[in-house]
């Protein structure tokens, strides 16, 4: 299976925009217990609501490094990071890029 080749975001829109659309599309498609997911907006808490999980963080991890092209620092790997899009994108999008 060929793997796509993605390009870092070049902005924080860009950053918040691709991560929405991977949680969205992509995450779905890779749970393992076959649920239905309801699209979520930015704000949503996705933990609370069930999006993520110990498997689903992992893929998440994965692509945000795709998008920052940078590797996430294990001490940044806390759930109030990954709570919602918008904690992703202030976490790892504007400290690296501030």
């Amino acid at each position: 299976m060929k793997q796509t080749e993605f390009i870092p975001a070049s902005s924080r829109e860009t950053f918040a925009a691709s991560l929405l659309r991977y949680i969205n599309t992509d995450l779905p498609k890779l749970d393992r217990h076959g649920r239905v997911w309801e699209p979520v907006a930015t704000d949503a808490m996705l933990f609370e609501c069930g999006r993520l999980d110990s498997l689903s963080i992992l893929h998440l991890i994965a692509r945000v490094e795709e998008l920052t092209g940078r590797p996430v620092a294990d001490h940044l790997v806390v759930m109030k990071h990954f709570r919602t899009v918008e904690a992703m994108t202030a976490a790892f999008w504007d400290n690296a890029h501030s």
